[in-house]
């Protein structure tokens, strides 16, 4: 049985130890009884860090099993690395600390590990995504106040609600935002990071505020990469080469790359075989092997981004109305939007820059001279 907690792990600048893989607890179709017996599956295999969030619903489901594991005395509390998030529903200062004790009632633990911002966004109560790309009404956005929720975060760790804090989400400009009069840096940012996404920029901003990255959709979003500008990478010939050559999956190789990158990784499958193998990356070629192949990889993706990119931009901006602000979701990286012009409805790149008022505009390019850009370049 593996146990990643001290021997694979990334030092936060709490000076924790938060294991470099997490088992993602989101739930689609599963039944509560399924979700149960997919976390004691994980934990027989090694798992101990678990990444959910208020608005996966699977708490509760997790708290019947932590309780029965706790007191059985098999895995201490310590073991565990916890993770869960705030809702974009109760993203508002007064609304975080209430959250939180919420969620710790559903888990059936004293405390969590790393508390995050899921989006940088808040809405109404009861409103969810619809839609084949999952857009959000415009009337559904509610003023945001980010440095005053990151405010009421901190208090969670005063209160010992929380070993840690962090974010999801966010970009550049919006950790400036909230960093700008912190208390507590952010131990983490988590977003979509792998090698057909892999944000060196955003990386490299998170690296020298002393911010670990935790990367979902560790795989390419497989399911989604027709809906969203997300790749999936396990079709990547460059990637099945490389496991091929060192009698490894693709999946491993993958998450292999973003360790190498001291990313994290946030992985979900159900299936057994899979999520065994998930664990098992730390043995086999390094960085300097596959870095550069990956990285050539990515250049050719980017093509194929730019294209969904365009027809999804154009689909969004023309939901906005003028000068309202208005949320979007291109390649899973929030975003708000204010429409300036109706020229803006033929763009085809993103380029992000922080408002007063702590709102993000966007403002459009021509996307002829930007093939080789990543996609947080596009999208930060």
């Amino acid at each position: 049985m593996t146990n990643l907690f001290e021997d694979q792990s990334l030092k936060l600048n709490t000076g924790a130890l938060m294991p470099a893989i997490a088992l993602g607890m989101s739930a689609r179709e599963e039944t509560p009884e399924e979700v149960k017996a997919y976390f004691r599956k994980a934990l027989e295999i090694g798992y101990r860090h678990f990444d959910t969030a208020s608005a996966y619903k699977t708490e509760p489901m997790m708290g019947e099993v932590l309780e029965d594991v706790l007191n059985s005395g098999t895995i201490k509390r310590e073991e565990f690395f916890i993770t869960t998030k705030l809702s974009p529903e109760q993203t508002h200062a007064d609304d975080v600390i209430p959250s939180l004790r919420e969620s710790l009632s559903n888990l059936r633990i004293e405390y969590v590990d790393l508390y995050l911002i899921h989006f940088p966004i808040r809405i109404k109560p009861g409103m969810k995504p619809s839609g084949a790309r999952a857009t959000i009404p415009e009337d559904a956005f509610l003023p945001l106040d980010l440095v005053g929720v990151w405010k009421a975060l901190e208090q969670c760790v005063e209160l010992g609600l929380t070993r840690a804090i962090g974010v999801s989400n966010f970009g550049s400009n919006l950790l400036g935002v909230i960093t700008a009069d912190a208390k507590i840096i952010p131990a983490v940012n988590q977003v979509e990071m792998h090698p057909g996404c892999l944000q060196p920029r955003l990386l490299d901003v998170c690296k020298q505020m002393g911010i670990k990255v935790m990367g979902f959709a560790a795989l390419g979003r497989p399911k989604h990469s027709q809906e969203f500008t997300s790749i999936a990478v396990i079709d990547s010939p460059i990637l099945k080469e490389i496991a091929e050559k060192h009698g490894k999956s693709v999946a491993q190789v993958a998450l292999r790359w973003s360790l190498d990158h001291g990313v994290g990784v946030v992985v979900k499958s159900s299936n057994p075989s899979r999520m065994a193998q998930n664990l098992n990356v730390f043995g086999h070629t390094r960085k300097s092997t596959i870095a550069g192949r990956i990285e050539q990889e990515n250049r050719i993706m980017k093509s194929v981004q730019l294209v969904n990119m365009q027809t999804i931009v154009g689909f969004l901006l023309k939901e906005c109305s003028s000068q309202m602000t208005h949320f979007f979701n291109l390649n899973h990286k929030a975003a708000f939007c204010t429409e300036r012009s109706p020229k803006l409805q033929q763009a085809t790149t993103v380029d992000v820059s922080l408002s007063k008022e702590l709102q993000v505009e966007c403002y459009m390019q021509d996307a002829s001279k930007e093939t080789d850009r990543t996609c947080e370049e596009l999208l930060d």
